[in-house]
């Protein structure tokens, strides 16, 4: 990647965050640490008004925008996809703000792009794995997104069924199911709820404040401990 289209994808990725450590602009554009500092302070020699905040990683102040956006016709294309799965693997509402947004990325099409859109479209399918809407997706999403305490009536893999109050830190997909990954205060630990094993579920508007772990660093400890 050219030094000026790392620039300018680079703001687009800062713009597109709240905040943004190091890391994931060196995990994102493969770069060392050296050149990020370089391509911020070339940012900011141009007006950008990026700044930093410890523990979090830069953001920009105010309301900086790029141009209009403009799709490329692979890129345009690569929604197709996803749109498939998200109409199978997501609930009804949230496939419903998907397709709103698709909507409008295929407003920015030139003519001849959409033209080959539609034509994908009718030419990718998922046909194969969860039936039926996933229970709960938008709870759960809204209440990670939140920072909100759920509380859970669950069922285990032995049927026993036990009441739960659960600090969410994420959602993942493996096993044809949706699973919510959050502080479980009965078990003072992390733990894995499928959400095809949720009874009920209710959103208690509580905010916790207190740090947890982030979804890759659950993940990372899993991997750890499978490798001891």
């Amino acid at each position: 990647m050219k030094r000026l289209e790392r620039l300018t994808a680079l703001l687009s990725f800062l713009q597109s965050r709240r905040y943004t450590p190091i890391s994931d602009i060196i995990d994102k554009f493969q770069v060392s640490e050296r050149t990020v500092f370089r391509d911020i302070n070339a940012l900011e020699a141009s007006g950008v008004p990026i700044s930093f905040e410890k523990e979090k990683g830069y953001y920009i102040l105010g309301r900086h925008f790029l141009p209009p956006l403009a799709f490329t016709l692979e890129e345009a294309k690569s929604f197709i996809f996803v749109e498939q799965l998200a109409k199978k693997y997501t609930d009804r509402e949230t496939f419903h703000q998907f397709s709103s947004a698709l909507e409008k990325i295929k407003n920015k099409l030139r003519d001849v792009q959409l033209d080959e859109v539609e034509e994908l479209e009718e030419k990718v399918g998922v046909y194969i794995g969860q039936a039926g809407s996933p229970k709960y997706l938008h709870q759960v999403e809204q209440a990670c997104s939140q920072r909100q305490i759920l509380a859970l009536h669950y069922q285990d893999v032995r049927g026993q069924v036990t009441q739960r109050r659960v600090a969410p830190i994420g959602m993942t997909f493996y096993g044809e199911s949706w699973h919510l990954i959050g502080f479980c205060q009965l078990r003072n630990d992390y733990r894995d709820f499928s959400l095809a094993r949720i009874i009920s579920l209710t959103l208690t508007g509580e905010i916790f404040e207190e740090e947890h772990l982030s979804l890759k660093g659950y993940i990372k400890r899993l991997q750890e401990r499978d490798n001891d």
